[in-house]
């Protein structure tokens, strides 16, 4: 069985042993960029299984994997950093199982897909419309992406340049976002609960 990201986080976190995770977990909690973890969420963490909880839980499964490895990189674990990049970007590639959706009720009638075919579709994708129009603080969000190596500074430059929210939110989609495919949208889903935390929660109620 291929092994999940989550796996290979804990892979990561396993052979760091136990003075390198101490660094680690010091390093996660002095880190300023959002989203922050708290000195009292990093000391109930005991283990590799914990600290990859802590990890996904904060920032997605595949958020957490470009943050992983900036904090590896900045204690000086770079044969680690470099092994989990690798791994992860091949599980990110898989494409999941889903399971065939449960036959619709006798009630539901007419062609096209069923609810469970909107169950599926990313909070970027669903939101896009949205997110063009009502998100203001894209600088924010793109020094997120930019930390997290998800765009490049030519990349920051050209959007940042736009006139218009809406055209830097435009440009960012069709752009490196869509390049990234759903680790892109992973995190910049991670980069608007930071940056537009009010209008993020309103959008995932829906």
């Amino acid at each position: 069985m291929a092994k999940s990201i989550k796996d290979h986080l804990q892979d990561t976190f396993d052979d760091l042993g136990e003075g390198d995770q101490r660094k680690f977990k010091s390093k996660l909690c002095d880190r300023r960029t959002g989203p922050r973890v708290r000195r009292a969420q990093i000391e109930k963490v005991t283990d590799s299984i914990d600290l990859t909880n802590l990890m996904v839980n904060t920032f997605t499964e595949t958020g957490a994997v470009p943050v992983t490895i900036e904090i590896l990189q900045a204690i000086g674990c770079n044969e680690q950093a470099s092994e989990l990049k690798e791994n992860a970007g091949k599980s990110a590639l898989r494409v999941p199982t889903v399971p065939s959706p449960a036959p619709a009720p006798a009630s539901a009638s007419g062609p096209g897909p069923g609810p469970s075919a909107l169950s599926t579709e990313h909070f970027i994708d669903k939101n896009r419309v949205e997110l063009i129009n009502r998100v203001h603080n894209v600088d924010s969000i793109l020094d997120q992406l930019l930390q997290m190596k998800f765009i490049t500074n030519e990349d920051y430059e050209s959007i940042h340049n736009e006139k218009t929210s809406q055209k830097k939110m435009r440009e960012l989609f069709m752009g490196p976002i869509k390049s990234a495919g759903t680790r892109g949208k992973d995190a910049l889903h991670q980069a608007l609960r930071q940056s537009e935390p009010h209008l993020t929660e309103e959008l995932e109620r829906q």
